[in-house]
């Protein structure tokens, strides 16, 4: 085991921690953080972020303040006050207590004082923490807290630099003890904190820059411009509430030993971290064994350990084998040689399994990807499909080195088959089908496809003179020579030299858009349009298929080998990559001789096989729904069936207009189309839409309340 990591600095500097609004912060800054089973995480993960790395630098004595739930003297004093603020969201209070359990199990002291704010206990602690000789850091990016900042006190902002004096005055040119008036002029929307209409930031700093203090303004407001003093005179009332709400208390009744140590509880600790899946807190906390715990052993391994290796570039066809270890039990073997070493493996169980089995089946050996953590970790949460995510998720570290990632992988496959014993479906899914799987995907990578690359280099030719012709005709629609692939050149074209219509903007820039959306819409505009889309697509795939894939032919094999990702979608289709094979277009003609390139080997054919309609059928017996289940058995056509019924019409009546429109409905309704959506999708009124949709659950009565219970389960 590692040691744990020191959670106080030298003695004399004391941390104060503004625990509310470090949490609220780090709420909607990693707004989408979620455990594998979905619990929303990502104020806990930030906080403690965020306090791990002011731990390392500061703090003999660490005290963490929330605010209290009862409200505090200023609401009492002005019912506006922080009013507007969005209502807390829903997945806050529940973060918020697991953050407080975590600073429990830190041994940090934290306090609540009901009727007043984090802020007045903050401020009674700092001045306290202040007159005992303490140096005294506040975490947070509450600006509030400027007033409090002294040449023993300063503002750590979470971001990482120091609030001090010196930063105030060459920032805003005021000193700490000009804080609270400045607000008080300024106001603060965040708060709800009036201030002086018509005075915003840079005049209230200007104002005190001048006279130095608020009151020493009003007894000059004759020698002020007239403009400001009236504001001033006519918001009185508001100015003196505002610099009462934005004072902070200094003299709260709390009694605090700075002094006082307690230690963490290291295996509660450990228990929530691995609770919440914050593996790399694990590690950064010295709760996990690390690399060096590693003992050093001969190769061969024993059979069933765990491979880790290093590839020269990703493309395991196109990979040197760099290193390659292995490791059972926490004893590490190395092979001197990686290639011959893996002449001693019979498959490979390991993070990236699949990648050094393709690697192996090139030199010749057939070593089948067995077991891998990537697998299990793609199970628990499609989302999370990096080694490095998953590491840090379930606690290790992705490094740059063969044991220390064979090291890695039999402590992950340990932590993530646990997980999963409860899960039979998973588990199930596992061993029968994402296992075997990847074994099947690396054959078909490493066996490739034949390419045509005569046929592809005339075609490269043949549609470069396509492309010069398409330009010529958009030059003499466009009354002169431009650069086509110039946006703003194209932009003035378009709009200013032929008046075409600007339908939206780009987003970054604010310029008239030219993408494809708004050209389609303008295709009818001017024959300039259509030809300007008819060179984008020329270009494209010239420039994305017809030319890169001779290069990508491989030497040894003369066969085109790209990657089947089996852990790179949330959905659990794969993907293709280096080159994407599947985005090779099919509807247009261009797009179906480029296909043709991909051929077979003599005495052999390319079959092209898919599932009929397969998302419906799975729906069908998802939801037991018996219409659904019959037409299925019967073998009709699902889409003039449920024609037929929508229309009210006998199934030889159905013209391809309503085949269509049922199709639409009996995907759109699975994938939870709206009338809106589908009456923009059919061109038809809002109203028929709606009626649509519900004659289809009139129909399939199940697959309602099929998708009704679906999405309960999902609430809850």
């Amino acid at each position: 085991m590692e040691p744990m990591l020191p959670l106080f600095a030298p003695k004399g500097r004391v941390l104060l921690v503004d625990g509310h609004h470090l949490a609220y912060r780090t709420f909607f800054a990693l707004k989408g953080l979620t455990t594998s089973r979905g619990e929303p995480v990502q104020a806990v993960y930030g906080f403690a972020k965020s306090l791990l790395k002011a731990l390392k630098e500061d703090g003999d004595a660490v005290i963490v303040v929330f605010d209290a739930k009862a409200p505090s003297f200023r609401h009492e004093a002005y019912e506006g006050y922080k009013a507007g603020r969005a209502p807390t969201p829903e997945d806050f209070p529940r973060q918020l207590a697991l953050i407080k359990e975590f600073v429990d199990l830190l041994g940090l002291v934290r306090l609540e004082a009901p009727g007043y704010e984090a802020d007045d206990v903050l401020a009674t602690l700092a001045k306290k923490a202040e007159r005992e000789g303490y140096e005294v850091r506040i975490l947070t990016a509450d600006r509030d807290l400027y007033q409090l900042v002294s040449d023993r006190v300063a503002i750590l902002h979470p971001e990482g630099h120091l609030i001090t004096p010196g930063w105030l005055m060459e920032r805003y040119g005021l000193r700490p003890e000009q804080w609270v008036d400045y607000r008080a002029l300024a106001g603060d929307p965040s708060d709800n904190i009036p201030g002086v209409k018509g005075i915003g930031e840079k005049r209230a700093a200007a104002l005190l820059r001048e006279w130095g203090s608020l009151e020493n303004l009003l007894k000059h407001l004759d020698r002020v411009k007239p403009s400001l003093r009236e504001a001033i005179l006519a918001h009185m009332e508001d100015l003196r509430l505002s610099q009462d709400l934005s004072r902070v208390r200094t003299d709260l009744p709390l009694e605090v030993d700075f002094a006082r140590r307690r230690e963490p509880d290291r295996e509660a600790l450990k228990a929530f971290l691995e609770r919440l899946e914050f593996g790399s807190l694990l590690h950064e906390f010295g709760l996990l064994e690390g690399p060096q715990a590693l003992e050093e052993a001969p190769w061969p391994p024993p059979e069933g350990a765990f491979v880790g290796y290093l590839l020269s570039r990703p493309e395991p066809m196109w990979a040197g084998l760099e290193a390659l270890a292995a490791c059972r039990e926490g004893r590490v073997h190395r092979a001197e040689d990686p290639l011959s070493g893996l002449r001693d493996l019979r498959e490979v169980r390991g993070l990236l399994a699949k990648d050094l089995a393709v690697l192996a089946l090139r030199e010749g050996l057939d070593l089948p990807p067995s077991d891998d953590p990537m697998l299990l970790a793609y199970l628990l949460d499609p989302a999370n499909t990096t080694p490095e995510g998953v590491a840090r998720r379930y606690g290790g570290e992705w490094t740059a080195e063969a044991g220390e990632r064979a090291a890695l992988a039999e402590r992950l496959y340990g932590r993530l088959r646990e997980r999963l014993e409860g899960e039979e479906k998973l588990l199930w899914l596992y061993q029968e089908v994402e296992r075997p799987l990847s074994r099947v995907l690396a054959h078909m990578e490493a066996t490739g496809v034949r390419l045509d690359v005569p046929y592809l280099r005339a075609l490269s030719l043949e549609v470069e003179a396509e492309v010069r012709r398409v330009e010529e005709e958009v030059f003499r629609l466009a009354g002169h020579p431009f650069n086509l692939n110039s946006r703003d050149q194209l932009e003035r074209v378009l709009f200013d030299e032929l008046g075409l219509p600007a339908i939206g903007k780009t987003e970054k820039t604010g310029k008239r858009s030219t993408s494809a959306a708004v050209l389609e819409a303008l295709r009818e505009a001017h024959p300039i349009v259509a030809k300007i889309l008819e060179y984008r697509e020329l270009t494209k795939l010239k420039s994305t298929y017809i030319d890169p894939l001779p290069g990508l032919v491989h030497p040894k094999t003369g066969r085109l080998h790209t990657r089947f990702n089996q852990t790179a979608t949330a959905t659990g289709r794969l993907s293709s990559s280096d080159p994407n094979l599947q985005n090779i277009p099919v509807r247009t003609p261009l797009g179906q001789r480029i296909r043709r390139a991909f051929v077979a080997e003599e005495g052999w054919l390319l079959v092209a096989l898919d599932y009929s309609q397969i998302e419906l059928r799975v729906l069908a017996h998802l939801s037991g729904d018996e219409n659904l289940i019959r037409v299925f058995k019967e073998g009709q056509d699902i889409h003039t069936e449920t024609a037929s019924w929508m229309f009210a019409v006998p199934k030889e009546a159905v013209d391809p207009l309503m085949r269509r429109a049922a199709k639409t409905v009996n995907f759109g309704v699975l994938y939870g189309m709206s009338a809106h959506r589908l009456s923009q999708e059919l061109s038809i009124p809002y109203e028929e839409a709606a009626a649509f949709i519900e004659r289809y659950f009139q129909t399939f009565p199940k697959v309602r309340a099929w998708i009704e219970r679906t999405l309960e389960e999902g609430r809850t």
